[in-house]
Formats: structure tokens, sequence, C-alpha cells
């Protein structure tokens, strides 16, 4: 399962020893501190404001039953370069649920306001 371009994002899953090989901004203390582990999932940001948060909150609750990673790191390119951000995969789903179903209510309430004629 991975998001593909037209979603704002990929998912991947990663051996931790060759993502910090590959990553020299990342550092082992910080995949410790979240969670440690031998696999880690990346997510890249490719489009933020075309990340499909269903999608997404679907994604990471199929990894958090299913795979092996506790952790996640998430990248986003920057001027300067990837910035990186490790965060443990529980933390993340949890936000990727929260902001769902934000975007879920602000639907409704949308649909619900009287229009005016």
């Amino acid at each position: 399962m991975n998001g593909n371009e037209t979603s704002g994002y990929s998912l991947q899953r990663e051996i931790i020893d060759l993502l910090l090989n590959e990553n020299p901004g990342l550092s082992g203390s910080e995949i410790r501190k979240a969670g440690g582990g031998v696999v880690a999932l990346v997510l890249s940001v490719e489009k933020p404001k075309r990340m499909r948060l269903y999608r997404l909150a679907k994604e990471l609750k199929f990894h958090s039953r299913h795979c092996a990673a506790q952790v996640v790191a998430v990248t986003m390119p920057t001027a300067v370069g990837p910035a990186w951000e490790v965060l443990p995969l529980s933390y993340l789903q949890s936000l990727a649920d929260e902001a769902a179903d934000l975007k879920s209510q602000h639907r409704l309430e949308a649909a619900l306001r009287p229009r005016v004629r």
C-alpha cells in the first residue's frame, strides 16, 4: 500500500540501518527515542495541500496492525534539502485520524449551513 503521486505523499517501509546510511539528516538516537526497531516507515510529503488524509489514515492503520515498524520518518523537500522528523507510528496515526475526522466535520457543517438565495 503506497500513496501515489496524486495523493500528495508516498509511504514505504525501509530498514533503519539503510535509512540512516542514505540520509545523514537522520540520527539513530531520534529513531530510538521514537520507538526504535529494525524497520521504519518513510512518509515522503510531496504536496502537503493535496494530501488525501483518509487514505493516509487508512494506510497508517494497516501498517500499525501488519508491519513491524514502530516509527515513521517524515520527510519534506525544502530549499536547503530534505527536512526530517521522526515520530512514533501510533502518534502519527492518531494525528491523521483526527485530521480526517476534522475534515469530515467541516464538510458536514458546510453542507448544513443555510444558503443565501
